[in-house]
């Protein structure tokens, strides 16, 4: 039940996000920050399906190899699209800078749903086996 709101709010987060990042493309050429973020972005709501369908196929370890693989460009494309915007100097970035941290939060905040789903499972796990 969890892992549904999750999905839910990093699938809200992730199009708002692209949405965003559309909206101020001008400003992404214009200082030349990679726009694929509004396309990376869009893997993070992933993150928990993969999470949820894949261990009983694969094991939890590939699962939870998937799901950070699912976060990870999001977090990398936006700290570079925070490294170029806030050296812009202009207050024309504002919003594509708000964008760019968001993203960064919401791939962080995945990044740490992963980890604790992880956790999670090795100690459930561990006390099967006592």
């Amino acid at each position: 039940m969890l892992d549904v709101i999750f999905f839910v709010v990093f699938l809200i987060v992730a199009v708002r996000i692209a949405l965003s990042v559309r909206r101020e493309s001008s400003i992404f050429d214009e200082f030349q920050s990679p726009k694929s973020l509004a396309w990376f972005v869009l893997l993070l709501p992933l993150a928990p399906l993969v999470l949820v369908l894949l261990p009983y196929q694969t094991g939890w370890l590939p699962a939870a190899i998937l799901a950070i693989v699912c976060c990870l460009p999001a977090l990398l494309a936006s700290r570079r699209c925070i490294a170029v915007l806030e050296t812009s100097g202009t207050s024309r970035s504002d919003v594509a800078l708000k964008s760019a941290h968001t993203a960064f939060g919401a791939s962080l905040a995945g990044l740490i749903y992963v980890a604790l789903s992880v956790v999670l499972i090795v100690y459930v796990s561990g006390l099967g086996q006592s």
